[in-house]
């Protein structure tokens, strides 16, 4: 096994495309993270990892980081992940975490952590759901909007709130004021839902790539939007707002072009599983996050 390090997330996407869009519902947050990064979306971190492991010449997984996040790997064989936590702990030995797929992201931590005389511990287990036809709830009061630079500070605050909440070990002390101003001076990437004038939810989505952008290592051949972010203040929470949300947001994506939209959802949740799957999204597949915890 050889591991090799891109310098920049095109160079990284230009050889691992046609690797990604195998399965690009499971792949999909290393993808939309260097498609952000490409687009400027969200700016680019200066010791960011984009990782690829080679089996005999042919390219057998993908992994990266982007502080403060740790490991994101791919589907992969456990030989590949282990070349790729050998790598990580030589010259990246501060990973706070490491997930993705149940059994590379395993081999992974468990290398990873043997390495550097740590341990691992379970983090957060998510179910992969996509959507190719959505159900939108009825009866919700209000309606879909962009998010608005004169949003920021309150989409901040619920990122904040969020990332306690849900995000305890990717990277949820970080300010996120920065990655939410690139994301709403894009456009069309952050969204509210608002009832009488007043933000009720929010979430994101990534962007939809386009077929003539004239970067063919970031044209999908499956476009796939992903939805993220899916907050709802405690005050305004059991009214549909989310639902709602969620099913615009991946109304208008498919509307525009997108296959299909997938999101994530919290194992131990089991009422954001449940309004997902009502408004037509399906389970395909899981997630493992892996804690990362040294000795003392």
């Amino acid at each position: 096994m050889r591991v090799a390090l891109d310098p920049d997330p095109a160079s990284f996407l230009a050889r691992t495309w046609k690797f990604l869009d195998r399965d690009p519902v499971q792949h999909n947050v290393i993808r939309t993270a260097a498609q952000a990064r490409i687009a400027g979306d969200v700016p680019l971190e200066e010791d960011a990892l984009w990782l690829r492991v080679h089996d005999d010449g042919v390219l057998a997984g993908a992994a990266i980081s982007t502080p403060p996040r740790g490991a994101a790997l791919s589907a992969m064989p456990r030989a590949a992940a282990e070349a790729i936590a050998d790598w990580a702990a030589v010259h990246r030995p501060d990973l706070p975490t490491a997930d993705g797929p149940g059994a590379p992201a395993a081999a992974f931590a468990r290398r990873y952590a043997g390495l550097l005389g740590g341990q691992v511990r379970g983090g957060l287990a998510q179910t992969m759901l996509r959507v190719d036809r959505v159900e939108h709830p009825r009866g919700v009061p209000g309606r879909m909007r962009e998010a608005l630079p004169e949003d920021l500070d309150l989409v901040v605050d619920w990122q904040r709130d969020f990332s306690a909440q849900v995000l305890r070990h990717h990277g949820g002390d970080a300010d996120p004021t920065e990655p939410l101003q690139h994301r709403i001076a894009a456009g069309g990437l952050v969204w509210l839902w608002e009832v009488d004038g007043r933000p009720v939810s929010v979430a994101w989505q990534s962007r939809l790539p386009k077929p003539d952008d004239g970067r063919a290592a970031t044209v999908p051949a499956t476009r796939v939007v992903r939805v993220s972010g899916v907050y709802t203040p405690a005050g305004h929470r059991g009214h549909g707002y989310a639902s709602a949300n969620v099913a615009a947001i991946s109304q208008r994506a498919l509307d525009g072009g997108a296959t299909t939209c997938m999101l994530y959802a919290d194992k131990a949740n089991p009422t954001s599983n449940k309004i997902y799957q009502a408004i037509g999204y399906r389970p395909v597949g899981e997630s493992q996050e892996w804690l990362l915890v040294r000795p003392a």
